[in-house]
């Protein structure tokens, strides 16, 4: 078994660190990231299969009296342009948002806080390393989605911005 250098256990530390952000109980603020976004924020997971637009996602109901399922593989949307600055995957309950312009990542899952509207609970990370708290509103728009990504505090991250599917990963649009 060979032994890795004493810098990468450093890297792989202040990546921990990175990650676990601070919260109630630590001396920090509460506001940090979390693992679980969904009770961070006291919502519940619900079927993504339910949302308006459900039809997007190719769900259907496995049998009888069964609740629907997303399809079986992701689905992708992004800009309307053959290169994109932006690109969403839902793939089942989980939703990943690239803002590749502004270095920014939202990886959430699908849930419901009180009697709010539905949307992705989760994390942003920005510049590879910063992470907070964020949902992530998805909502039908025409043919597509229109997405606003918003941090726990209530500030606009990203959008509205409006999305149509494509067929996969998206080229990238350089960034000015």
């Amino acid at each position: 078994m060979q032994k890795l250098a004493p810098s990468v256990w450093s890297l792989a530390a202040g990546v921990l660190l990175v990650l676990a952000g601070c919260g109630p109980g630590l001396g920090g603020t509460g506001t940090g990231a979390s693992d679980d976004a969904l009770s961070a924020y006291g919502a519940r997971e619900v079927p993504v299969c339910e949302a308006d637009f459900a039809d997007l996602l190719s769900c259907a109901a496995p049998s009888t009296g069964a609740a629907p399922l997303p399809a079986a593989s992701a689905r992708f949307f992004a800009e309307a342009t053959p290169a994109s600055r932006t690109l969403l995957e839902l793939d089942g309950q989980e939703a990943q948002l690239r803002l590749r312009c502004l270095d920014l990542v939202f990886i959430g899952s699908f849930g419901q806080a009180g009697s709010a509207p539905p949307r992705y609970y989760g994390n942003a990370i920005e510049g590879g390393s910063r992470v907070r708290l964020a949902t992530l509103v998805v909502e039908r728009s025409g043919a597509g989605l229109a997405v606003t990504l918003v941090d726990s505090f209530g500030r606009t991250l990203a959008g509205p911005q409006a999305l149509l599917p494509v067929a996969g990963v998206t080229s990238e649009a350089s960034c000015p």
